[in-house]
């Protein structure tokens, strides 16, 4: 049913509303100095322009929906908003907005004639079958998407404004064609080869080095032998979950649970629904198109000859009551299974609903859901109780009772924590919140303790540095070795190297055979087969970089590279130039042009941005989406 909208246009109008507007659009940010919108109940105000509640919440919940027809269903709106789609909804929005404003700003005008030509020119408002613009098949599309008329229009107006402003900026930007056949041939270019790899046993023996030469790789190494900075440190944590196996629930608690959670564990009944949809001044039609259907003609019939709905246009899907227009709910969930309702207004016409199918609803019992009842009971006990107890340590310490005895006291969990590095958690020990609480740490000096702080899942916890041990190059004879180890492994790696330089050396000057040095080393010949600059046609266990030294090289030589542990000749054995002349320059054309306009366009957003007053609201977002986009 939303087809017709999702593919109605490719404009701005289009793809903001749908949450795909370009990113590349929008390079600048919503900084503090915009957050000026005081009592203001709107979600941003942009010159005359207005970004409404309501607005806001339709474009994000369609990025929602278009996230889930990409990952399923179990994608939900907390997980929109921690991958800052909230924010890039409001930030396309304002992106919108600004064009608008600017197009007002400057003059430009759209005619009713030419609004209502661009919407009855969209094949998807289109009926199939005359091919001409359908009514019904528009308004059902816009409330569908929950839009009205009004709304639809204004936007649709708005957008052809827009795309003025749009067109005059970017239409102008061309490339070269000569520019575009020369990157084409460049990125068709192929090249083939052939390379083996060093036999790594005949550098298992590595002569070993002496003591002076260890130290003086010692100091000339000495990041890898620094011990970073580390600290001793005293912590107490205080949770819901450790108090939670001190917690009971009596069955009345347990039942009285259950009551207030019912409808959690209830499954509501769902029907299927079909519709047959007549305009607003066709009462008369819709009742005996009933008529019909009373005695005994076909649904889909009925449908197609006298409404001209195709039956995508009438099988409208399962609902629920929630899910189901208020207006049809009551002739809806009235219906026996097969029921055929009498025509009901609403808005967009007159209905006639058939229910060919009903699920009927559930619940589940006390004995199915008791562990879930139970866990919950004990979850809301144990974080009732942490507030006081929190509340007691917090008075405690700022007494100046000892960490360990304040502990004590509320029953917290204290750690004696030695070496512990930035960015390593705490010392292996498994505590909630230990990323935080690990950056905490190295916020504070040497002897330093901090407040009683909480962690983002409610952990509160109290630390005290008791000792800072400071970044230092380890003393030679303690990491010894670890300098003979690291040592040995450049050394082997020098070694092959200078020998795999001196075969391709070999090839180059003298015009060795490749499969000759390759059997000389115990080694297999391979061939690269024809390959482009990104390794496209190697295959999959052959390193790109091999495909990167074919295009460094000239015709018939070679080269040494080093992937990792091994060491390859690599030698380049034929070219295929691609021809300039008949190269396909069109994509590559249209990606340069497209890159063109997008960084032409988000220059002219950016100059508007400091032209047009811009105010975004973040109190009320909050407030839509609390408690997720408090945080």
């Amino acid at each position: 049913m939303l087809a017709g909208i999702r593919t109605f246009s490719k404009s701005i109008f289009a793809k903001i509303i749908f949450g795909v507007i370009a990113l590349s659009f929008v390079i600048w940010g919503l900084n503090a100095s915009m957050l000026n919108l005081g009592t203001s109940r709107e979600v941003a105000e942009i010159g005359s322009q207005r970004i409404t509640p309501v607005e806001l919440d339709r474009a994000f919940q369609r990025s929602v929906q278009n996230m889930q027809n990409m990952f399923g269903p179990n994608f939900n709106q907390q997980q929109a908003i921690q991958m800052g789609l909230l924010n890039n909804t409001v930030q396309s929005l304002v992106s919108q907005k600004i064009l608008r404003e600017d197009a007002k700003n400057i003059g430009i005008g759209i005619s009713d004639e030419a609004v209502r030509d661009q919407i009855f020119s969209s094949d998807s408002f289109k009926d199939p079958t005359t091919g001409h613009f359908s009514r019904d098949r528009f308004l059902q599309a816009l409330y569908q998407a929950g839009y009205t008329e009004n709304e639809f229009i204004n936007g649709v107006r708005g957008d052809m404004m827009s795309q003025q402003v749009v067109s005059s900026l970017t239409n102008p930007a061309t490339v070269p064609d000569i520019m575009a056949r020369q990157i084409v041939a460049y990125r068709n270019e192929q090249r083939s080869g052939s390379f083996f790899t060093l036999n790594k046993d005949a550098f298992a023996d590595v002569a070993p080095a002496d003591d002076a030469t260890l130290r003086a790789y010692h100091e000339e190494n000495a990041a890898q032998f620094t011990a970073p900075e580390s600290r001793n440190v005293t912590l107490a944590t205080l949770s819901a979950a450790d108090l939670i196996s001190t917690v009971t629930v009596t069955d009345e608690e347990i039942t009285d649970a259950y009551a207030q959670r019912e409808p959690e564990f209830q499954t509501p009944e769902k029907r299927t629904v079909e519709q047959i949809l007549f305009s607003p001044n066709e009462e008369q039609t819709a009742r005996e198109a009933y008529k019909r259907l009373t005695e005994g003609a076909d649904f889909m019939t009925v449908a197609k000859e006298d409404a001209n709905m195709d039956e995508a246009m009438v099988k409208l899907g399962q609902f629920t009551a929630n899910d189901i227009l208020p207006d049809l709910r009551d002739a809806t969930f009235s219906l026996d299974e097969g029921g055929i309702s009498e025509p009901v207004e609403t808005a967009l016409g007159w209905h006639i609903i058939r229910v060919p199918s009903i699920t009927p609803g559930s619940t589940q019992s006390l004995d199915e859901v008791r562990d879930i009842i139970v866990d919950g009971l004990k979850q809301f006990k144990a974080e009732d109780a942490i507030y006081d107890l929190a509340a007691t340590f917090d008075e405690e310490l700022g007494a100046g009772t000892p960490i360990e005895d304040a502990a004590r006291d509320v029953g917290a969990k204290t750690y004696k924590l030695d070496g512990v590095v930035r960015g390593e958690g705490l010392a292996g020990q498994n505590v909630d919140g230990a990323d935080e609480i690990n950056a905490k740490i190295f916020e504070l000096e040497n002897g330093e303790e901090s407040f009683l702080e909480e962690t983002a899942s409610g952990t509160r916890y109290v630390v005290r540095v008791e000792n800072v041990t400071p970044s230092a190059l380890r003393p030679f004879d303690e990491v010894r070795d670890e300098v003979v180890a690291a040592w040995t492994a450049e050394e082997r790696q020098r070694l092959m190297m200078e020998k795999a330089e001196e075969l391709a050396g070999n090839i180059n000057t003298s015009g060795a055979d490749l499969a000759t040095l390759a059997t000389e080393d115990g080694a297999d010949v391979r061939e690269t087969g024809l390959t482009r600059r990104t390794g496209r046609g190697l295959a999959d266990d052959v390193n790109p970089a091999v495909a990167a030294a074919l295009f460094t090289l000239e015709d018939g030589k070679a080269k040494a590279v080093q992937t990792g542990e091994d060491v390859m000749i690599v030698k380049l054995d034929e070219i295929q130039a691609a021809d300039i002349n008949t190269a396909d320059a069109a994509p590559v054309n249209d990606e340069l042009k497209e890159a063109l306009n997008e960084d032409i366009l988000a220059q002219y957003l950016n100059y508007l941005n400091e032209e047009i007053s811009v105010s975004v609201n973040n109190s009320v977002i909050n407030e839509l989406y609390q408690p997720t986009a408090a945080n």
